[in-house]
């Protein structure tokens, strides 16, 4: 996966207030820690910034390059806190990696090909969007590509049909229905 880029600044304010007070200038307030930083770093970035980034990842787990203050750090997005009822992100939390460290995340599934079951009247159900995986930074594939070209009508895709990626492990069985060609 190609590492996202973001800037971020350190930042001073801390407190309820003082991150309040921030939010209304238009700023979203962070963390960086994890095995590559020292410490936790507290760290703002501008809206705009965040809502680009986010908008342009396939998921809210993103590998992203830090840009702070002129130093690059490799993080992923851990944990995206957001207004309940503006969906605006309050808070946003990364944790520093290296491309050797091994993690857990999400990537999403995405089905290639037409199914032979779309010429019987049938219609693609997609069941599984997201699967958890196990693997280095350096491995974690942009999606799950699973090819449903050869699915008939009334039948599925299953996890076992599908080729993962090297170095790629997930915790679902190979039982684990991915898409089926369903009756409209």
């Amino acid at each position: 996966m190609t590492p996202y880029s973001l800037k971020v600044t350190k930042r001073e304010a801390v407190g309820t207030g003082k991150l309040n007070a921030l939010r209304a200038q238009n700023i979203v307030p962070g963390v960086i820690y994890g095995c590559a930083v020292e410490g936790n770093v507290n760290v703002q970035a501008s809206v705009a910034d965040v809502r680009t980034l986010l908008n342009a990842a396939p998921s809210d787990f993103v590998l992203v390059n830090l840009d702070l203050d002129g130093t690059t750090v490799l993080a992923m997005v851990k944990d995206v806190q957001r207004n309940f009822l503006t969906d605006a992100v309050t808070h946003i939390d990364f944790c520093a990696v290296t491309p050797d460290t091994v993690v857990k995340t999400r990537v999403p599934v995405k089905l290639t090909g037409t199914p032979v079951g779309l010429a019987m009247g049938g219609v693609v159900h997609q069941i599984v969007h997201e699967m958890p995986v196990k693997c280095a930074v350096k491995d974690i594939p942009a999606a799950i590509v699973a090819d449903i070209s050869g699915v008939k009508y009334q039948e599925s895709l299953r996890l076992s049909q599908v080729e993962m990626p090297a170095n790629v492990t997930t915790p679902f069985n190979g039982t684990v229905v991915l898409a089926s060609v369903i009756k409209p």
